[in-house]
């Protein structure tokens, strides 16, 4: 127990940031996994290839999204036996995710070989790039298992506080992911495949060290191999309405990129390239939703209501102010952020339109998120399902619909997203009061 952190109890924001670096740090390296495809794709092969990539990952993200949601339903019910202190219960909720994450991972990628051409037609995916885009996502599609069981084994992990060994996995898959990526695109010239395999490779090592690490350090099968339906019930009571809610956002993200695809191959290239940059300041983001899941769980199974409150307080706070520093200084000096990416100006150009207006935006998606990791973290997976389906993937999908019959342009794009983070953060904290309240009387 010595590499885990107790959130149920010591100080809250200390706590916070100790289990938040680690997160963040790992997000960090994670993201090296599709950024390095972005970077030696777009400076070796070409902005076709980039936008290639582009066309295709949203849809990736929008598969893994459904069983992504059981890592969600594992953390959550792991972290209520870490708080009570029920050790068995724990090992069967481990158990019980491992083998539905193969089981559904394996389906999941057979689902997507078949079905990815007749996908990315829907998509109005543009000719010139629709060659290579099948190539990445059919390769990707082979990686699927893999990028669940990661998900689920890192979810497990760090229910249980154990933030480090997630961290230093992912710096190395992140290292791995870029050497493979140089090898197989500067010199192997395996083309867009190239980059697709690097992913594949690097996120079946992750994956498969975090899997021999709970078998042997956990134990999660020195208990009886056996279906619990009582607790797997548990797990897809939130797991499958997070799945869906991921699903849904990632669905309303596909409307939207149907219209930026109508834009042509510069706009796609330029919004691929932006998705990508505005993870520095996402992960941090996402690194506090994450804390905040895991300290509500943990909290709840200890019956602590009231330090769940304190804790939403203080990681609401925490996250904007990261928020607001990190994209005003990626508004006011872009440069360096963007020739990261690309060094075609035409392309930066349209990348700084949408960054100026999402930007100074993007303190309201971490309000969003951290409040909308509480709302699960208590269990109300379903009504965090039916708020993101209404007051953000369907005021986004309305949204972009209207404004693109008047104002058909990147910028017209980018206002979508920060209206919508408004609209959904308004609900999700309404909800959250509601819900705080009837939480304490339950």
């Amino acid at each position: 127990m010595k590499k885990q952190i107790d959130l149920t109890k010591g100080n809250i924001a200390k706590g916070i940031l100790l289990f938040g670096l680690p997160l963040f740090f790992g997000s960090l390296f994670q993201q090296l996994y599709g950024t390095a495809d972005v970077i030696f794709v777009s400076r070796i092969l070409g902005k076709n290839a980039a936008a290639a990539v582009g066309a295709s990952s949203i849809l990736v993200t929008c598969l893994i999204g459904l069983f992504t949601g059981i890592s969600v339903g594992t953390g959550v019910v792991v972290a209520n036996g870490f708080g009570s202190k029920n050790e068995v219960r724990m090992k069967k909720a481990m158990q019980s995710a491992v083998l539905i994450g193969l089981a559904g991972g394996i389906l999941l990628m057979a689902a997507g070989l078949i079905f990815s051409e007749k996908i990315l037609l829907w998509m109005h995916t543009p000719e010139g790039i629709m060659a290579n885009a099948l190539i990445y996502i059919r390769i990707y599609f082979a990686a699927i298992p893999m990028m669940i069981l990661y998900n689920i084994c890192a979810g497990i992990l760090r229910a249980i506080g154990n933030v480090r060994l997630p961290f230093w996995v992912l710096a190395g898959g992140g290292v791995l992911n870029v050497m493979i990526d140089a090898i197989f695109l500067k010199y192997l010239h395996l083309g867009i495949a190239g980059a697709a395999f690097a992913t594949l490779i690097s996120q079946g090592v992750t994956a498969v060290v975090l899997l021999v690490f709970i078998i042997r350090n956990e134990k999660i099968f020195a208990i009886r191999l056996a279906i619990d339906w009582e607790i797997i019930g548990s797990i897809l009571k939130i797991g499958i309405p997070s799945g869906i809610q991921s699903v849904l956002l990632t669905l309303s993200n596909l409307v939207v990129q149907y219209h930026i695809n109508k834009l042509g191959e510069d706009s796609i290239a330029a919004f691929t390239i932006y998705f990508k940059a505005e993870n520095v300041i996402y992960m941090p983001i996402l690194a506090f939703g994450q804390v905040m899941l895991t300290f509500t769980g943990q909290n709840i199974g200890a019956f602590n209501m009231q330090r769940v409150k304190k804790g939403v307080v203080q990681c609401n706070l925490l996250s904007a102010a990261v928020t607001i520093c990190l994209a005003g200084l990626f508004t006011v000096f872009p440069s360096f952020l963007l020739e990261i990416f690309s060094k075609e100006k035409e392309i930066n150009k349209l990348v700084l339109e949408i960054i100026q207006i999402t930007f100074p935006c993007y303190f309201i998606y971490s309000i969003m998120e951290v409040t909308s990791s509480a709302v699960r973290g208590m269990g109300k997976a379903l009504p965090s399902l039916v708020i993101m389906l209404l007051a953000l993937c369907g005021s986004r999908i309305l949204l972009i619909q209207w404004v693109t019959q008047y104002w058909n342009s990147v910028r017209a794009v980018a206002v979508v997203y920060p209206v919508t983070w408004l609209i959904a953060a308004i609900c999700f904290l309404g909800y959250y009061h509601y819900c705080s309240i009837y939480v304490c009387n339950d």
